[in-house]
């Protein structure tokens, strides 16, 4: 049956539809044992899915397990330990805590004539200093 392409289905002649869906009837009949050789065949494959459905099911259930001991592994066993007070004072700190303490105890009396002295020189630095600057700014 050899047959002209057309636009639509309207345009077909009868009696061709007709021939072809006789011819279309004809090789769709299929005896009964066929049909039930296809309702097993399609049973035993929703079968053989659902098998797979446990073993689905225990994938999952351990993967879930190994993501949840991960976590536990990773994860801190409790707070952080709290660090004890640093009780230890900076070097630097420590240095001028000393030399406080040396000024407001004083000079020891052995010393005293040498305090006198080193007042004195430190006076006449500071005029001397003056008297530069003075002399420095005239020029």
């Amino acid at each position: 049956m050899t047959a002209k392409r057309f636009a639509n289905d309207h345009e077909l002649p009868p009696d061709l539809v007709s021939a072809w869906r006789a011819d279309a009837m004809r090789s769709s009949e299929r005896p009964e044992e066929f049909w039930r050789g296809q309702q097993v065949r399609i049973q035993a494959r929703i079968e053989s899915r659902n098998l797979r459905k446990p073993r689905s099911l225990w994938l999952v259930a351990a993967t879930a397990a190994l993501i949840f001991c991960a976590a536990v592994l990773i994860s801190p066993a409790g707070p952080p330990p709290a660090r004890p007070q640093q009780t230890r004072i900076d070097a630097d700190q420590e240095l001028l805590l000393a030399i406080e303490r040396s000024l407001a105890a004083g000079t020891p009396e052995a010393l005293e004539p040498l305090t006198l002295l080193v007042e004195s020189s430190s006076s006449n630095n500071d005029v001397e200093n003056i008297s530069h600057k003075e002399h420095g700014h005239e020029n």
